[in-house]
């Protein structure tokens, strides 16, 4: 339950920048001891800076364009594998596949067992990992590692993903406007994105509905460019 509004307070403060323990207590309709409490352990994990009556986003957490991998891991999960299964019914055998380091993609692996023949190239480090375990023909693009999410970046993922003609790509963003377009807060991730979907045939955003009509700094592309979104509705 902690590690629910933990991940609340981080969605609340990526958007306001800052927020008292009173703000946050009526809008998670919890006690202000509890959002404390809540505020001490995302302070120890150094995604937050206490300040006086309320917190802010940690500028080093910030700088990295990131909340780490392992707090969008709790982010709808339930939905995430629902919309994983209904991706990979969208790859045939033999295809050659673009994942991102998204969670959402992540929970797409698992499917890729009852593939025949497929190629998986993606910019996630755990999802290198996950692909090693069910035995899938893996690419890495390589590149410079973003430590807070496990994603590789730069100039060599670009060449890399360059290189392949790809049948169909996955990935996912922080947020979809309500005038269409997908929004993050990682420039770096959504370029690495943008080569996936001009070397694909096909591209697909998994997103869950809670993401609609929430907008973010840095723009990727507008749904309409798109093969399709995938969600669990």
């Amino acid at each position: 339950m902690s590690a629910e509004r933990e991940k609340k307070i981080l969605e609340i403060l990526l958007k306001e920048k800052k927020c008292t323990v009173k703000e946050l207590a009526k809008t998670l309709y919890i006690s202000q001891p509890s959002v404390r409490r809540d505020l001490q352990s995302l302070e120890q994990q150094h995604l937050i800076k206490r300040v006086h009556g309320g917190a802010m986003l940690e500028e080093s957490a910030l700088s990295k364009n990131k909340i780490p991998f392992l707090i969008r891991e709790y982010e709808q999960s339930s939905a995430k594998a629902l919309i994983a299964r209904k991706a990979a019914e969208l790859i045939r055998d033999g295809d050659v596949v673009f994942l991102d380091a998204s969670t959402s993609c992540y929970y797409m692996i698992p499917y890729f067992a009852a593939k025949k023949g497929i190629t998986v190239v993606t910019s996630g480090v755990k999802a290198l990992s996950k692909l090693a375990e069910y035995d899938v023909r893996t690419v890495s693009t390589g590149g410079a590692l973003i430590n807070s999410c496990l994603a590789l970046v730069g100039e060599e993922a670009y060449a890399t993903l360059e290189s392949f003609n790809a049948d169909v790509a996955f990935f996912s963003c922080r947020g979809i406007s309500d005038d269409g377009y997908l929004t993050d807060i990682s420039p770096e991730e959504n370029n690495v994105r943008k080569k996936m979907i001009r070397h694909a045939k096909r591209s697909y955003l998994l997103c869950a509905t809670e993401k609609f009509g929430k907008s973010y700094f840095h723009n990727l592309c507008h749904k309409d460019e798109l093969d399709g979104i995938i969600t669990e509705e």
